[in-house]
């Protein structure tokens, strides 16, 4: 089986952490190289982080795709779909749909569609980063000090949820929720979110965010697909 190279484009360093820690080793078990890397929303100051327009990420995958232009060369996003700027392929005609989940899939679809590579397959996280943090909250309140009545609190707020149910409102996204009850969380997300997530383990993330859990089964097929 040949060795492909998986391009993961992500929102931030959290993203970057949980990818190089929970995806890289579970991927190297189908010959897939990742490498993760944050969105370039600045070139001539080289900043990256934050999707803050389409035109920046666009800009970035497109010269990403035409630097890689070999045929093991694969391409992915962890985008998240809370804050998502309206200038997306596809915004007007997901709004239309009732359920996230429908809106996330138009959303994909249309991205693919906007680069037209058969090696892109865009995902985006439903709403955020944060919501796999839900999957298990005791890898958080281990990692906060004096969080335990925090924890409480979200998880008897969340208790009705699915992780990937849990909104999109200014005040209810998932990280906005945390934040309420851990303000902590707000300047501790790389340290403390990523590694939280990576621990819950892929089994229990997947099993518990069916979304996530068809990307990750996607970007395993990668290593079955013709070159």
């Amino acid at each position: 089986m040949n060795w492909l190279r998986l391009y993961i484009t992500v929102e931030g360093q959290a993203e970057k952490a949980f990818a190089d820690q929970a995806l890289t080793p579970h991927l190297a078990n189908y010959n897939i190289e990742v490498k993760p890397r944050v969105v370039l929303t600045n070139r001539k100051l080289g900043k990256r982080g934050g999707i803050l327009d389409f035109a920046k990420i666009e800009g970035d995958l497109t010269r990403l795709m035409h630097q890689d232009r070999h045929p093991e060369a694969r391409f992915t996003t962890m985008i998240d779909f809370y804050a998502l700027p309206p200038e997306f392929p596809g915004w007007t005609e997901a709004r239309k749909k009732a359920l996230p989940n429908d809106r996330v899939a138009v959303l994909e679809a249309s991205l693919q569609n906007r680069f037209g590579d058969s090696r892109f397959h865009p995902y985006i996280q439903l709403h955020e980063f944060e919501a796999l943090l839900y999957c298990d909250l005791s890898e958080l309140k281990c990692r906060l000090t004096h969080a335990e009545q925090g924890i409480a609190a979200l998880q008897q707020e969340v208790a009705h949820l699915a992780p990937e149910d849990i909104n999109e409102g200014a005040h209810t996204a998932p990280s906005k929720r945390i934040i309420n009850h851990l303000p902590v969380y707000e300047r501790s997300k790389v340290r403390v979110g990523a590694p939280a997530a990576a621990a819950i383990g892929l089994p229990a993330l997947r099993a518990k965010c069916p979304h996530f859990h068809d990307w990750v089964s996607r970007l395993e097929r990668l290593a079955f697909s013709p070159l």
